[in-house]
């Protein structure tokens, strides 16, 4: 995308192919909202349908994908959300109020601990964790 974000290398781990590819973790981000929010079933709730897991995961990576760009000053009206126009009120609900309970949780950070940074891949778990603790009261 262009933003001068950082270039994070990874690997695929399969036996197919062992060649690194390096790409920008706003790029990285995008792609992974973008395949998240690509229909899984027509017309179905695709939040409903995952598993506690799958959608902790999910909870994750837009908690990572919020704190990427709350990192970079932006404000959370400023997350570009590509809809593709078969999501559900309740699918979108989902995706909005994950990003603002990050921002929150960013903010909160940021005010408790003004001079440590929290790496993004702590973040993203800390929200996983909490996701499947939630789900397990």
């Amino acid at each position: 995308m262009g933003d001068g974000g950082p270039a994070i290398e990874w690997q695929r781990s399969d036996a197919t192919s062992s060649r690194s590819t390096s790409m920008p973790l706003s790029t990285r981000i995008l792609v992974a909202l973008l395949l998240l929010s690509a229909p899984v079933m027509s017309s179905a709730d695709r939040i409903s349908r995952m598993s506690a897991s799958e959608r902790c995961v999910y909870v994750a990576q837009l908690a990572v994908a919020g704190y990427h760009y709350f990192l970079q000053g932006k404000a959370r009206t400023e997350i570009p959300i590509h809809w593709h126009g078969d999501e559900t009120q309740h699918e979108m609900e989902f995706v909005n109020r994950t990003l603002d309970e990050a921002f929150t949780s960013a903010e909160r950070d940021r005010r408790e601990r003004p001079s440590e940074r929290i790496p993004e891949q702590l973040f993203g778990d800390r929200a996983y964790r909490a996701c499947m603790s939630a789900d397990q009261t």
